[in-house]
């Protein structure tokens, strides 16, 4: 059997252990990465997969003789509760010439995974069988979040009318999410804004 020199032999040892080391920080980084892409990956699919359910309206915003109606309807929903807040739509334009923006100033309510409500105070508020049409749609770790707006115009204390907007915030278990349950998350957000039938 051949002496390897003490020198080298040490020298071999250190570049094992780092090479070694090495591939446990490449490991443990993949992994990670992995993790990140997969959960996005579930968020993504979890966002289309009910993105079908609760389809996405559009609303005028450039004419203001129809602002906030509905030009493009989506999935109608009905509200399940008494007095939940919204602002009124807002639409703001910084000149004559630029176009008009609709202002996300949204009552914010939220119901955690227990169904308790939450709700920040609002310019309006909504009663049971509002009709609502969806905005926006956000799938995050934990929370589901639907940007809502009235489909026909709320009654002001000052006599005028106006659309109101608010955001449901839903959480969940971070689990559910990321196995991306579409069928669980509908259900519960079902309980507060249901399918409206007769839309």
């Amino acid at each position: 059997m051949m002496d390897c020199p003490r020198g080298v032999l040490g020298s071999r040892e250190k570049g094992g252990f780092s090479m070694y080391r090495f591939a446990l920080v490449l490991l443990a980084v993949s992994t990670a990465l992995g993790v990140s892409v997969g959960t996005g990956h579930a968020a993504s699919s979890l966002r289309d997969t009910l993105g079908e359910h609760f389809k996405l309206s559009g609303i005028e915003v450039q004419n203001p003789s129809g602002e906030g109606h509905a030009i493009k309807k989506g999935t109608v929903l009905s509200l399940q509760a008494d007095g939940i807040p919204a602002n009124p739509l807002r639409v703001v334009q910084l000149n004559s010439k630029s176009p008009r923006f609709h202002v996300a100033d949204y009552a914010r309510v939220e119901v955690d995974r227990e169904g308790r409500l939450k709700a920040s105070p609002g310019e309006l508020a909504l009663a049971k069988g509002t009709r609502l049409v969806v905005l926006d749609l956000k799938v995050g770790a934990d929370r589901v979040r639907l940007f809502t707006h009235t489909l026909e115009p709320m009654r002001l204390p000052d006599g005028k009318a106006a659309y109101g907007c608010a955001e449901f915030v839903f959480s969940f278990d971070p689990a559910v999410l990321d196995r991306a349950d579409a069928a669980t998350v509908a259900a519960h957000i079902n309980q507060w804004l249901s399918i409206d039938s007769a839309a």
